[in-house]
Parts: C-alpha cells; sequence; structure tokens
C-alpha cells in the first residue's frame, strides 16, 4: 500500500514537473513575431533583419527568420510582412501635441492656395457660426502657398465673415484679425507697437492690416475664447495622438507647457489611453519660473510620460529672429531698415537667465532653447558655456532649439562641450519668408544640417508642427532635399542622406533625449517600437520619401494604426 502510494505521488510529481515545464516554455514565447521583412535596426551597425519577436512590450529577438521563429509558440501572433520596410518607431522632438489638439476643429488652411480660398473657408464656417461668436482658423498653414504670398487684410476677412470676429494664426508668431477682431483687441491707429512686436499698417493711412506679429499678437490672443474644457481637450488630444500613430509616430517632446497642461497629460496618462511617448518641457525664463517648474520633479515619470526639464524662448521665429546684420525691407510688412529682430530675455538681461540655467543644471534637468537668428544663437551657447564651467552639461543633453543661423564659433563651442541641437524642416513653408526677410543667402544657410552634423553636434530631428505638418516623412523629405512646397530648393549643399535623416528622427532624439537605452533602434531587450512603411524610404528616389506612409505602427509591441496590411 505505501509502495502504491509512494508511486501515485512520485507520478503527480512527474506530471506536475511536465505541467510546470509546458507553463514555462508558454510563457517565454513570444507574444508576437513580424517576419519575411526587411528590417533597419538603426543599432551601432545599422544593420538588417528579416524578423523580430517581441514579448511583454520589449524585443526578444532580432535576426533571420529562421531563428526568430524559434521564440513562436501555440499563441504567438505571426505577421508575415511580405518584404515590407520596418524601421523603429518615430520620435519628433519638436511638435506642439497639445496645440495640434486644439487645432482640430479650427478651419483648415494648409489647402488653401489663394485669398480667395481663404475667404471661401471662413465664409462656410460663419454660416454655421452665430453672430458674434469667433471663428478661429488652424495655426498649420502658411501663406507662401497663396497665389498672393501674403496673409489676409483685415478688409478681405470683413467680406467673408462681417459678422463674426475672425483669428487666423500663422504658427506661432503670427496672426491675422479682422475689422470686429481689432476692435475687441483694442487696436486702434493710436494703438503703439508692444515692446519686442510690430502692429502692421497701411503705409498710406497709418491703419492696422489685421497682421500683427509676434508679442503685437498677444493684442489678440489675450481675447480669444477660453480653451476647451477638459474632458474635451482629452478626447482631441487623444484623436492627435491616433493621428501621430497613423503616421509612424510613437513619441514626442511637448515643447514649452504650464501647470494645466501637465496635470491634463497626467490625467490621460494615468487613465492609459496615452498612445505617444510625451517628453514634457516646461516653459519658463526667470529663476521664479524655473522655481516653480521644479515642483513637477516630484511627478511620476515612466515609459509613456516624463517631465525632462526647460524650454526657454529667447526670440522670434522668422519675422523676429535676432539678428547681427539688418533684415530686408519687407513693403507693407517690415518699414524699418535698422531692424534686426527680437532678443527675448528676462528684465535681467543675460545674467538674470544664466542663473534661471545653473538652477536647471543645479536640479540635474534639460534646458532647451529657442534659438532662431545668430545673434540669439550665440548667447544661448555663450550662456551654456558658463553654467558648463561650474557643472558640465554634456550629460544633462542641454539642446539648442531650431538653430536656423549657427555661427561658425556657436558650432565649434557646441561640439566642443556637448551641446546637442534639434532641426525642423520649417523652410517647407516658412522658406518664403526667409527668402522675403533675411534675403536668399541666409535663406538658403539656413537650418544647415549637414554643417551641423559635419561639426560633430548630435542633433535630433523633427517638424515644429502645428507650426509645419508634422508628417515625418515630409521632413525627411526637406532634410535630404532641401526642397520647400513652393517648389525650389533652399541651400541644397545642406541637404543630408535618407539614412541620416531616419537616424535623426529615430536613435539620434532617443540619444538627445537620454532614452537610447531603451528606445531608438530595433534591438533585443529595448521597447518594442516600429512602423511598418509603404516604401523603402533608404532606397526610393529621395522625392518620393515624402510619399511614405506608415502601414503599421507598433508601441511597445500593441499595434496602434494598422492599415493595407
Amino acid at each position: 500500500m505505501r509502495l502504491l502510494v509512494q508511486g501515485v505521488r512520485a507520478g503527480s510529481i512527474v506530471l506536475a514537473l511536465a505541467g510546470l515545464s509546458s507553463a514555462t516554455a508558454l510563457a517565454q514565447s513570444a507574444d508576437t513575431i513580424l517576419r519575411n521583412g526587411r528590417i533597419y535596426t538603426i543599432d551601432k551597425a545599422f544593420g538588417t533583419a528579416q524578423a523580430v519577436a517581441i514579448r511583454d512590450g520589449r524585443f526578444t529577438a532580432v535576426g533571420d527568420d529562421a531563428s526568430v521563429m524559434k521564440e513562436a509558440g501555440p499563441n504567438t501572433q505571426v505577421i508575415d510582412l511580405a518584404g515590407r520596410t520596418v524601421i523603429p518607431g518615430l520620435t519628433d522632438t519638436h511638435l506642439h501635441q497639445s496645440l495640434a489638439a486644439t487645432n482640430q476643429p479650427a478651419v483648415q488652411l494648409i489647402d488653401a492656395r489663394s485669398i480667395a480660398d481663404v475667404q471661401k473657408r471662413i465664409s462656410e464656417r460663419a454660416a454655421n457660426t452665430a453672430r458674434g461668436e469667433w471663428i478661429t482658423a488652424s495655426s498649420g498653414w502658411h501663406e507662401s502657398l497663396l497665389a498672393e504670398g501674403r496673409l489676409p487684410t483685415r478688409y478681405e476677412l470683413d467680406a467673408a465673415a462681417p459678422n463674426n470676429p475672425v483669428f487666423i494664426p500663422r504658427g506661432g508668431h503670427v496672426v491675422a484679425i479682422n475689422s470686429k477682431a481689432l476692435e475687441i483687441a483694442g487696436i486702434t491707429k493710436e494703438t503703439k507697437n508692444p515692446p519686442g512686436g510690430i502692429i502692421v499698417r497701411d503705409p498710406a493711412t497709418g491703419e492696422a492690416t489685421g497682421v500683427l506679429l509676434e508679442s503685437a499678437a498677444f493684442f489678440a490672443r489675450k481675447v480669444q475664447p477660453p480653451p476647451p474644457a477638459p474632458e474635451r481637450f482629452l478626447e482631441l488630444l487623444k484623436s492627435q495622438m491616433q493621428a501621430l500613430n497613423a503616421m509612424g509616430i510613437i513619441g514626442v517632446v511637448e515643447p514649452g507647457l504650464d501647470e494645466r497642461m501637465f496635470g491634463l497629460y497626467q490625467r490621460l496618462r494615468d487613465a492609459g489611453e496615452i498612445t505617444v511617448r510625451t517628453d514634457l518641457l516646461y516653459r519658463a525664463i526667470t529663476p521664479d519660473q524655473v522655481r516653480k517648474g521644479l515642483a513637477f520633479k516630484s511627478m511620476k515619470n515612466d515609459d509613456m510620460l516624463r517631465f525632462v526639464g526647460f524650454k526657454f524662448l529667447l526670440d522670434g521665429g522668422v519675422e523676429g529672429a535676432r539678428m547681427r546684420e539688418p533684415y530686408r525691407i519687407v513693403p507693407g510688412e517690415q518699414p524699418d531698415k535698422d531692424y534686426r529682430g527680437l532678443m527675448l530675455l528676462p528684465p535681467g538681461g543675460e545674467e538674470e537667465w544664466g542663473q534661471a540655467l545653473q538652477l536647471v543644471a543645479d536640479a540635474g534637468l534639460q534646458a532647451q532653447t529657442h534659438a532662431v537668428g545668430d545673434e540669439t544663437i550665440d548667447t544661448v551657447v555663450r550662456a551654456y558655456e558658463k553654467v558648463n564651467a561650474t557643472r558640465p552639461i554634456r550629460d544633462l543633453r542641454w539642446t539648442v532649439m531650431h538653430i536656423f543661423l549657427p555661427s561658425d564659433t556657436a558650432l565649434k563651442t557646441m561640439a566642443d562641450i556637448g551641446i546637442m541641437a534639434t532641426v525642423q524642416d520649417h523652410a517647407v513653408l516658412l522658406g518664403h519668408n526667409q527668402r522675403r526677410w533675411w534675403g536668399d543667402e541666409r535663406a538658403a544657410y539656413a537650418i544647415p544640417i549637414r554643417k551641423i552634423l559635419d561639426a560633430g553636434i548630435m542633433a535630433g530631428g523633427g517638424s515644429d508642427g502645428p507650426v509645419v505638418p508634422f508628417d515625418p516623412f515630409q521632413s525627411m523629405w526637406w532634410m535630404t532635399t532641401r526642397q520647400t512646397l513652393n517648389g525650389y530648393a533652399l541651400g541644397p549643399e545642406q541637404a543630408i542622406t535618407p539614412r541620416e535623416a531616419l537616424t535623426l528622427y529615430t536613435i539620434n532624439n532617443a540619444i538627445v533625449m537620454g532614452v537610447e537605452k531603451d528606445r531608438g533602434s530595433i534591438e533585443t531587450g529595448k521597447l518594442a517600437d516600429l512602423v511598418v512603411l509603404s516604401k523603402d524610404i533608404l532606397t526610393v528616389p529621395r522625392d518620393e520619401i515624402r510619399d511614405t506612409k506608415a502601414l503599421m505602427t507598433l508601441l511597445g509591441g500593441k499595434v496602434v494604426h494598422r492599415t493595407g496590411i
């Protein structure tokens, strides 16, 4: 009897062990395998693979079909790529995701090709808007695409919407409004230009034309309707993230937010509804503002949402970049032969801003500074260099945003002390005004990516959407051709290769943001972020890069976009 019982127990143990072994094998099987593809890993060897295996949101195998298929189990989903190209998930290191979200219900003007087209779209919205209510357009367009090559005047907008105030932003530095909006904003013939801004006026009458540049735009912005209610905004933000996923984008840097937006992002993260890995920069310029933002150091950081540092805005856009040499005169827009743009330092000048930067360094956080003009870039590099003398900043990934017109001296210092750069494809739309306001020589040199990379500077890529459309393949098309949407190239000698452009949008962006151990390439152990493409962007003619589409996007191994595959 004892032997029988012992035998039964022994058999049970064997069966139990067999079951445990089976369960362990099942647990170690891949959740998903993608096979039969051309996978650009963007690792140090810039290798290619046929297949990847994914388990628990990370890559567990990368290699040929035969080796990776060993990771398959009975419950593994296997996706046949049919030879399609795969790249790491794309990151945009300068994308105003929240602004793009609120732009969604606005009047869209990116396809307008004349003032009449703008009037038609505004008139159509006015027909469905109550008298006296604001009509707002999306900021994601540019007057360079219009046959007239200029912004609409107050009177042209009056004709389209005589009973409504109209607000048309263009990017983040320029707006056009109609007469009712001018009245609400309190702008009259006697209103003086504010510091750092221009109220464009009719040279014959002195009356405002309705175009407001840089800080003058605040007259109109401050009387705008309140932002969407939190629940409405979160719905728009989720929709915007889905739109980015559909372009292969799985990560962005939000450049310059306040407490309200930080709170809304945390709500979306806590609800598990973020589909774009988002790094938040708090907007500041003074030491007190930095101290206020440092409260977010206690915020929970994870793979989906992080507080990483501060954005500083030191000059304007194309119309307000601080230059060492004067701008061109632009009839009807910029009449001052000595105009050199704006420098937006705090009241205490470079010394006060340096104190703000020192607080950021002492906190071990990132500083990213908007700098377009050559004088501004020199100022930023000089201030960073001063902080670097007290606390080396190389490991903090301090960055110059936009970097349109860097001097040779600035580039050398950046390379020497490890200052990084983020570059965007502004010229696809803004090239028109670069030429008109700066002249052809400065316009062609602007955002000299070839020179930046050759100087040994780490650079990441992006779009500055919705200032410019946030399609990453349009951005990479510009980087590799320097073509604008107006049909001409600006500075083709500053073009880079498709391989370099893809690197900027993947591993370089991960390095700029300090997450290269987890993101930016397809390697075992990294987060399983990838994109299946409609074209092989490294082999097609460069003009075809902008026609590339994301057929499928995976975020941490989860499909967040799929079409045509």
